[in-house]
């Protein structure tokens, strides 16, 4: 291996590791399903208003375009630091107030809070889209399909640790979760800054380290998948749980250090030869400087500027005939895509921020263990979609819009199986959760693909609020039929929930036979 693949290797992954652990620890959706009652009893709200403070979280999302403008003007690290003291803040007060440390926060603050942490995200993520547009020069949106996976095992780890520090199983409804949701992003972030401080990440050609991230990604999602249902693992303790945990998402850093520790006992080899030819031929020889390069010590890459989006070939629409807005916002193909969105992943992501209040009304008490569940099957629907366009790319096997359509077929279906008591409560769980995080990897390349790519991160704008609209909406639904049936009673506050599920099958039903005539037909 040269010098200059070595020290590509070495950058890459350290990269992926930097954007995967970010990426692993700074997802805030699970907090809801982990600590609704607990937020509930201290704002002292009905389910309705907890709907509310749902929808604020995802309202903040549909401010990442700031982020993305801001990354044309100010610094990687700086970005970085923003999205980090938001979610500090953002979910810091709130912990410190349940905590009675700080005085009381209204209705509203909440709402503004959650609104603030909700954002936090999209500037971390710009950071990652940083970082991965330095290193990789062909490659980087796949790179950023891949490590954006990670997202979905944020509930996993967050409860795992929370396990770990208290040390029983099941404890997730505390304010240590919360406190957790604020200070890890934070850890992980300053680590992450101290490593792209310590290397000055390069841009090289296209990777080679596909099959290897794609192995290591596939082996980290069987092992939360195996660490969560495995009867082995209840014999350890919840604390080395935890740091096995840890470890393994921390693997990426371990193969940087492992290929610059090759390096380096390869170089060392051959100055050694060199200098034994020295020694025998008495003639000076001349070491390629190569052998000194230290990574990140070659020229300046040149930034792109903050929303420039690379458009695919593939699109149904050239830059000179591609719809404006107006037409855009006329087009019913375009609302037709935007309602089966809100009915699809929207309805997913609903059902697992009201994981605790179902598990409430089946007197089952285990949403631990269902966010476990739902995280790790949402890992692996995102990178199954990742992987099959990544080895597709050159071919057209089915369209996105299909795919679409095939992966929401299953999540009626699922949905009913609900009505069948507890016994396919896990089956359900999982089912949704790969998936809704299969159908939300699909929407960004989906809608550059159906739409054009000319003000594309509008267009993205516009279709992911059909997330805040859709959790209004679904989330109110849910929340209405608990508050109306529950009133404390376990058998009513069951059939509220039989009749929500009942009332979501149905509606993923006519989503789906509405959408399948267009996609298939049109």
């Amino acid at each position: 291996m040269s010098n200059n693949q070595s020290n590509f290797r070495v950058s890459s992954w350290l990269t992926l590791g930097c954007i995967a652990f970010l990426q692993a620890v700074s997802a805030s959706r699970s907090v809801f399903s982990a600590c609704s009652s607990l937020m509930a009893q201290n704002y002292r709200i009905s389910h309705v208003q907890l709907n509310n403070l749902i929808v604020a979280s995802e309202t903040g999302r549909l401010f990442g375009f700031i982020s993305t403008a801001a990354a044309a003007y100010f610094p990687a690290w700086l970005i970085l630091f923003i999205g980090l003291v938001f979610g500090l803040v953002g979910y810091g007060v709130q912990c410190l107030y349940i905590a009675h440390r700080f005085p009381a926060l209204s209705y509203w603050q909440a709402l503004l809070l959650h609104t603030l942490a909700g954002n936090s995200s999209c500037w971390i993520n710009t950071y990652c889209q940083l970082l991965a547009t330095r290193n990789f020069k062909d490659s980087y949106r796949t790179i950023i399909e891949i490590t954006s996976t990670y997202s979905r095992l944020s509930g996993k780890i967050l409860t795992s640790l929370v396990e770990g520090i208290e040390g029983r199983k099941g404890s997730t409804n505390s304010s240590i979760y919360l406190l957790l949701t604020c200070l890890v992003p934070a850890v992980a972030g300053l680590i992450v800054a101290l490593v792209h401080i310590s290397f000055n990440f390069r841009e090289y050609e296209d990777s080679d380290v596909f099959p290897a991230v794609f192995v290591l990604v596939i082996a980290t999602g069987v092992y939360a998948v195996i660490e969560s249902v495995a009867p082995a693992f209840k014999l350890l303790s919840l604390q080395l749980r935890a740091v096995i945990l840890v470890l393994v998402l921390t693997t990426p850093f371990t193969i940087a250090l492992l290929t610059a520790v090759a390096h380096r006992f390869s170089d060392e080899k051959y100055h050694s030869q060199v200098m034994r030819k020295e020694s025998c031929d008495s003639k000076p020889v001349k070491v390629s400087k190569e052998v000194h390069i230290a990574i990140g010590k070659g020229g300046e890459v040149d930034q792109k500027a903050g929303g420039e989006v690379d458009c695919n070939e593939k699109g149904l629409f050239t830059t000179g005939n591609e719809p404006g807005m107006k037409q855009l916002l006329l087009n019913v193909d375009f609302w037709m895509f935007y309602l089966v969105n809100a009915c699809g992943p929207t309805l997913g992501m609903v059902y697992l921020n009201n994981l605790e209040r179902i598990t409430q009304s089946r007197s089952i008490g285990e949403a631990s263990f269902l966010l476990e569940i739902s995280a790790a099957f949402g890992f692996f629907g995102r990178i199954f979609f990742v992987m099959f366009h990544w080895y597709t790319r050159e071919k057209s096997i089915i369209a996105n819009p299909a795919l679409t359509v095939l992966l929401m077929i299953p999540m009626p279906i699922a949905v009913f199986l609900l009505l069948d008591g507890n016994t396919c409560l896990y089956i359900s769980t999982g089912i949704l959760g790969t998936c809704s995080g299969a159908i939300i990897a699909i929407n960004s390349t989906t809608t550059s693909e159906l739409f054009g790519c000319k003000n594309l991160v509008v267009k993205q704008t516009i279709v992911q609020t059909n997330i805040s609209l859709g959790t209004l909406l679904f989330g109110y639904l849910a929340a209405i039929n608990y508050e109306r049936e529950g009133a404390g009673n376990n058998s009513k506050f069951s059939s509220a929930s039989a009749h929500t599920e009942f009332l979501f099958s149905k509606i993923l039903v006519l989503a789906v036979e509405d959408y399948c005539p267009c996609v298939f037909l049109g």
